[in-house]
């Protein structure tokens, strides 16, 4: 695994081997701080050609709905611009993020289809991913 950035609120590995590219997410975050997040997400994705993500949300807080807004355009966006990816996103422990989190991916499964699901455990959900 390839640490490629590291901050309080967020974490990004590259497991190259696989082809994933592991994000986690810790505690509450910033609107500015969770869109400059989202961005490096997306700017790893295509400087690895990254076309399978594992999303760690378990100690994630809630976000905005702007922000989860902001998350949904940039998603589709890359998808436009680039190629799908698979995505496996592990969900919070907190019921009001995972609420957050079910609402953002409902939200793109209407712009567009997605290969995502969601899990409550990460084992199983770097499982599905590299399967």
């Amino acid at each position: 695994m390839e640490l490629l950035h590291e901050k309080p609120y967020l974490t990004i590995l590259l497991d190259q081997e696989a082809g994933v590219l592991e994000v986690v997410w810790k505690g509450f975050t910033p609107s500015h701080e969770f869109r400059a997040g989202i961005d490096k997400i997306f700017e790893f994705m295509a400087q690895y050609h990254v076309k399978k993500t594992l999303t760690d949300l378990v100690e994630h807080r809630v976000i905005s709905a702007e922000d989860q807004e902001y998350a949904v355009k940039r998603s589709v966006d890359f998808t436009h611009q680039y190629w799908n990816v698979k995505r496996a996103l592990v969900t919070p422990k907190d019921v009001f993020a995972r609420f957050g989190i079910k609402q953002v991916n409902q939200k793109i499964a209407q712009e567009e289809a997605q290969d995502r699901q969601l899990f409550l455990n990460y084992e199983d959900a770097k499982a599905w991913l590299i399967s």
